[in-house]
């Protein structure tokens, strides 16, 4: 079967087709409208040598010098900020948002990406600063939790190096639903039409199929029934 036979079934059954489609339409603006929009939006923070390693000799007091080997550090505080207890922290700190922090692929620093996405775009932006300070103070206690405490002076810091981002909408979930209900749609459609189509095709063969039945009966009778002596007998004469 071709695309032009589908579309001539489609054609001769245009009351079912149009009564989907338009059912379809409907379903769609439902969902668009009904279902929330979220805004994300990220910062990125980088983390910088401390005071006293920036102020030996060879780093000319450059902290940035020194972010070569911080990476595995990047990573530690990025697993901390995405455990269950950060999220509570947080929560306790009035963020009612959705936040996830993790090193970006690729990242050719020790660099924390943070991201917070919700369906207030002015909640989503007030919740950064929150965010930011929060892994900032994260990265000094993680520091400190040793037995022996470090001066303030060897204490790794963290920077804002891209500021918090607007909030954005995030559509690829709305978009992705919306499309699954269009081509649920279609698909319906066309079982729909198809299954008509089928219907009518056992309807108008059933009456010939009637009428074959009763000749075959007819005939099969003529043939068993013999002809009465009398009507012999006037047929010969």
């Amino acid at each position: 079967m071709d695309f032009g036979e589908v579309f001539r079934v489609i054609r001769r059954r245009w009351k079912i087709a149009v009564s989907v489609l338009v059912l379809t339409v409907i379903a769609v603006i439902v969902v668009y409208v009904a279902w929330p929009t979220k805004y994300q939006s990220t910062a990125q923070l980088s983390l910088i040598g401390s005071s006293a390693m920036a102020a030996q000799p060879p780093n000319g007091n450059n902290p940035y010098v020194v972010v070569g080997g911080l990476a595995p550090l990047a990573n530690i505080l990025a697993s901390d900020l995405s455990s269950g207890q950060t999220g509570q922290q947080l929560q306790a700190l009035g963020m009612t948002n959705a936040f996830t922090a993790g090193v970006p692929a690729f990242a050719a620093g020790p660099f924390v990406s943070l991201t917070v996405t919700g369906h207030n775009s002015g909640s989503v932006r007030d919740s950064m600063p929150i965010v930011i300070s929060y892994a900032e103070k994260r990265l000094q206690q993680l520091q400190e939790a040793g037995s022996v405490r470090t001066p303030s002076q060897g204490l790794i810091q963290a920077v804002v190096i891209a500021p918090a981002s607007s909030p954005q909408p995030v559509l690829k979930t709305k978009i992705e639903l919306i499309a699954g209900v269009a081509i649920a749609g279609l698909v319906l459609l066309l079982l729909l039409s198809f299954a008509a189509e089928g219907r009518a095709l056992r309807q108008a063969q059933r009456p010939e199929m009637l009428i074959d039945a009763r000749t075959i009966d007819m005939l099969e009778r003529g043939a068993d029934e013999e002809p009465a002596p009398a009507e012999e007998e006037a047929r010969t004469q």
